[in-house]
C-alpha cells in the first residue's frame, strides 16, 4: 500500500504559503500597498457615511442635545467601529486561513482601521468649531455634516485624480461620493428631523 501524502490541514507550511497567496503581507508581495490603500480609503469613506449617519440620527428629534454630547457620541461609535473592524478582521483571518494573522499583519489592519480616526478628527473638529463660535446647535450640526459631506467629495475627487481619471470624471466621483452624504442628511429632513 502506498503512502498517503500528509493533509494539509496538518502541514503549517502550507498554510503559511496559502495565507501569504489570498492575504499577502507588505514583504510578500508589491501590489500589497495598492491593496492596503484601497482599505484605508475604505474605511475613510465608511467613516465619512457612519459619522453621517451617527449625527443625523443623533440629532433627530433631539436625542442629542448640545455639542458634549455629539462630541462623545461621534467618538464612542468610531471606537465601537473600529474595534468591531479590528476584532472581525483577526477572527476572519483566523477562521478563513485557520491561522492567527502575523504581527505585521495584524498591526497593518489596525493602521487600516485606525484610519477611521482621520475622519473622527474631522468631524470633532468641525463640532468644536461651532461650538467654539457659539452657533446654536442646530447650526453646528448643519455645519459638521456640511464638513462630512465635502470630505466624501475630497476623497472622491482627489481619489479618482491620484488614479488617474481626468478631471471630468474625478469630479463625477466627488459629486457621487458627496450624493451619498446628502440622501442621509435628506432622509433625517424628510423625516422631520
Amino acid at each position: 500500500m502506498a503512502a498517503q501524502p500528509a493533509s494539509p490541514c496538518r502541514v503549517p507550511e502550507y498554510w503559511a504559503a496559502v495565507s501569504r497567496t489570498i492575504a499577502p503581507t507588505p514583504a510578500d508581495e508589491p501590489e500589497y500597498a495598492d491593496e492596503h490603500q484601497v482599505l484605508r480609503t475604505t474605511l475613510v469613506v465608511y467613516a465619512a457615511i457612519t459619522l453621517l449617519g451617527v449625527i443625523a440620527a443623533g440629532s433627530w428629534k433631539k436625542f442629542v442635545t448640545d455639542e458634549p454630547e455629539l462630541i462623545v457620541t461621534t467618538v464612542g461609535a468610531s471606537i465601537g467601529v473600529v474595534i468591531a473592524h479590528a476584532w472581525s478582521s483577526i477572527m476572519a483571518h483566523r477562521l478563513v486561513h485557520r491561522l492567527m494573522m502575523t504581527r505585521k499583519q495584524m498591526l497593518a489592519e489596525l493602521e487600516v482601521a485606525a484610519s477611521f480616526f482621520i475622519v473622527t478628527g474631522i468631524a470633532v473638529a468641525a463640532i468644536v468649531t461651532g461650538q467654539a463660535f457659539d452657533w446654536e446647535f442646530d447650526d453646528t450640526v448643519a455645519f459638521t455634516e456640511v464638513v462630512l459631506i465635502a470630505s466624501l467629495f475630497t476623497v472622491g475627487l482627489f481619489g479618482s485624480r491620484a488614479s488617474g481619471a481626468r478631471w471630468g470624471r474625478s469630479l463625477a466621483w466627488g459629486l457621487l461620493d458627496a450624493a451619498v452624504g446628502v440622501a442621509i442628511v435628506a432622509t433625517k429632513l424628510l423625516l422631520g428631523g
